[in-house]
């Protein structure tokens, strides 16, 4: 496994046969809810959740990440029993639920989206897994999509592009899987204490929850599956929409850290492989220069990826590893930036990249001048206006995006 440790693998491999009974659940929850512009949904979040969870329920947290919708006014004005704490800035879905689960009280804490509509007795199983399993530090559950469809009975990661996979089996009984959603996330405050918070550096979202599951199973605990709990997940997010790059680019980036902070070295020559030759087939432009973007931001934090590794998986990054990361992650850098130039190249006409260009701002004409001096593209490919446009148009995106 991309981990390397042979123990939590052989316990991942069993884990899927594995159920467990279910003894007296624990006294009381606190959930745990990150709010960012959730206007729209807020409310029926809140009063499902209120409905239908039962006497387990001690208490309710809303984080609000600095909406700059009535998020926290909706939730001070309609549910004062709510505690709401204010981020006078977005500190991403695991920012959010750290300064959540600091504040809570209770024996065990619930993640829980702000779309995400509750089911009755959810709450109730999910204690009731937690409690039947010793070992479980993490708990999952049964999640629907808007018409009714399952979602997610647990998920995993497939090798070793580490996409994520939602398996959608509902199974019988509690079941340990590889990892669970993020979506309704059950965390035991004791693994809590011994595992610490959730990697804030997946920014603003994306494989935090599963870096959380693996340093859970790495450390010896499992992760639960439980599907007696029912959750109807809404979906109502459609920011990607509105600026498919960036999106793509944070997808891609927290892939790469998970890879980085991970994966193994012999697992590290399998997705290098493995990822150029999607670049190298990658229809779509948001995808490729997302790809490069997050390949170079990466790079970037390579070192503080390192110190995560030595801090979480009690494991070092020896000086070889380093090595092939930073050489692998270069390469997709340049492979995804000359996939980015192609697909523009051969899309786009040098009459409307002009019009594109038209107007930038002087700080990007100075940020492609840098580039070009370092030489992200050899001076010989420069040998046609197409070229040169399709070029100037990608080097501004990447300069524009570059730390967004």
């Amino acid at each position: 496994m991309a981990h390397g440790d042979s123990a939590a693998s052989s316990s991942s491999a069993s884990a899927s046969l594995s159920t467990v009974s279910s003894p007296a659940p624990p006294a009381g929850v606190t959930v745990v809810i990150p709010v960012w512009n959730g206007g729209e949904v807020i409310a029926g979040c809140l009063d499902a959740l209120y409905a239908h969870s039962g006497p387990r329920l001690a208490g309710v947290i809303a984080v609000d990440n600095g909406s700059p919708d009535d998020s926290a006014a909706q939730i001070a004005r309609s549910y004062p029993q709510v505690q709401l704490l204010r981020s006078g800035f977005n500190l991403g879905f695991a920012g959010g639920v750290n300064l959540g689960i600091q504040a809570a009280g209770s024996e065990d804490v619930v993640l829980l989206n702000q779309d995400c509509l509750v089911e009755a007795g959810w709450l109730e199983a999910l204690c009731a897994g937690l409690a039947g399993d010793a070992q479980a530090a993490i708990a999952g559950c049964t999640i629907l999509n808007a018409d009714g469809t399952v979602n997610h009975a647990g998920a995993q990661l497939e090798m070793p592009l580490a996409y994520s996979h939602h398996l959608t089996t509902v199974t019988e009984q509690p079941t340990r899987v590889e990892y669970v959603t993020g979506a309704v996330f059950a965390i035991r405050r004791r693994a809590w204490e011994a595992l610490g918070p959730l990697d804030a550096d997946y920014y603003p979202a994306y494989y935090e929850e599963a870096d959380y599951c693996w340093r859970a199973r790495r450390h010896g605990w499992s992760v639960l599956y439980v599907p007696q709990a029912r959750v109807r997940h809404l979906q109502s997010s459609r920011a990607w929409r509105a600026d498919p790059l960036l999106h793509w680019t944070q997808q891609h980036r927290s892939r790469y850290r998970f890879v980085a902070k991970h994966y193994a070295d012999d697992d590290l020559a399998a997705f290098f492989a493995a990822e150029e030759a999607a670049i190298a087939a990658e229809p779509w432009f948001d995808q490729a220069l997302g790809r490069a973007l997050a390949a170079r931001h990466t790079l970037r934090g390579l070192e503080g990826i390192r110190r995560r590794r030595q801090q979480e998986l009690e494991s070092d990054l020896p000086l070889a590893m380093q090595r092939r990361l930073e050489v692998g992650l270069a390469g997709l850098a340049q492979a995804a930036l000359r996939r980015a130039q192609w697909y523009v190249r051969n899309d786009l006409t040098a009459r409307e990249l002009e019009r594109r260009s038209a107007g930038w701002p002087q700080r990007l004409v100075q940020q492609i001048d840098k580039l070009l001096q370092g030489r992200i593209f050899a001076a010989s490919s420069v040998h046609t206006d197409i070229q040169r446009a399709a070029q100037s148009y990608v080097l501004a995106l990447l300069a524009e995006y570059e730390y967004a």
